[in-house]
């Protein structure tokens, strides 16, 4: 008798993953503010921001955040009072390698900073722009020895 061998097909799958889940990426995240001139210039001078994109009609300012999504500020409006101004939960959160270090200098500036709290693995702070819209500051500690 024959030995008979089977052969079984190999196909490989090959499955597309789209980490933004049905969308391509975060474009950008809107930030209201009241007035752009000085909006702009607090980002600038507090934050070290580079405005990449400015429109005085449309009274937007974008920024560059070193990746695909940008920071975009856009004035309110003659109709927008300004009272809904940061009345959300949804904020953005920037990384830093010494969150302590960032809050002391940003407080040394006089930027609100408040809810500092450190332990094993995380450091991290709130700080609001001169609107009130709030941030969060987040360092993530790596342990030695961990991938």
């Amino acid at each position: 008798m024959k030995d008979s061998k089977i052969y079984v097909e190999r196909k490989i799958l090959k499955i597309k993953v789209n980490k933004a889940g049905i969308f391509t990426r975060l474009d950008t995240i809107i930030i209201r503010v009241k007035n752009m001139e000085e909006a702009k210039n607090w980002y600038i001078e507090n934050l070290n921001f580079f405005p990449v994109y400015s429109d005085d009609e449309s009274k937007i300012t974008i920024f560059d955040m070193a990746g695909t999504t940008t920071l975009t500020l856009w004035q309110l409006d003659g109709t927008d009072t300004g009272e809904t101004i940061n009345q959300g939960n949804t904020y953005a959160v920037f990384n830093c390698e010494n969150a302590e270090q960032v809050y002391k200098s940003l407080k040394k500036k006089g930027v609100v900073v408040d809810n500092f709290a450190a332990s094993e693995d995380v450091s991290l702070f709130n700080f609001y722009d001169l609107d009130g819209n709030k941030f969060e500051v987040i360092e993530i500690n790596e342990k030695a020895g961990e991938e």
